[in-house]
């Protein structure tokens, strides 16, 4: 994948988190995630940009990343469409991704930087 497609595919979710409406203080929680991974995920490819080596260097890294925020903006959405009664089942999933694979992310972007 090129970047620009990180970008393109990335587009939806921007949109999600932009287009919200506040109430559910564990579905803003989810939403203010997803934002700080865009954040983060499009600081990293303007970075990566900019040097070709390194993007090559990082690319199973930044897909990596892609697929993690993917696979969260995924269960959110199964998290805001599901019965109450069985939000839990996609919160487990949505804190197992949260907590291995998003921090991945700011991971990369702290290597980039050094």
């Amino acid at each position: 994948m090129q970047l620009k497609d990180y970008v393109l595919a990335n587009q939806n979710v921007r949109q999600m988190v932009k287009d919200r409406i506040p109430g559910d203080t564990q579905l803003d929680m989810y939403y203010g995630t997803l934002d700080y991974a865009t954040a983060r995920f499009d600081t990293i490819l303007l970075k990566l940009s900019q040097d070709r080596l390194l993007e090559q260097k990082h690319r199973f890294e930044l897909h990596e990343c892609y697929e993690a925020i993917q696979s969260f903006h995924r269960n959110v959405v199964r998290y805001k469409l599901w019965p109450k009664l069985f939000r839990y089942i996609v919160a487990i999933v949505l804190h197992g991704i949260g907590t291995r694979r998003i921090p991945k992310i700011k991971r990369l972007l702290k290597t980039l930087d050094n």
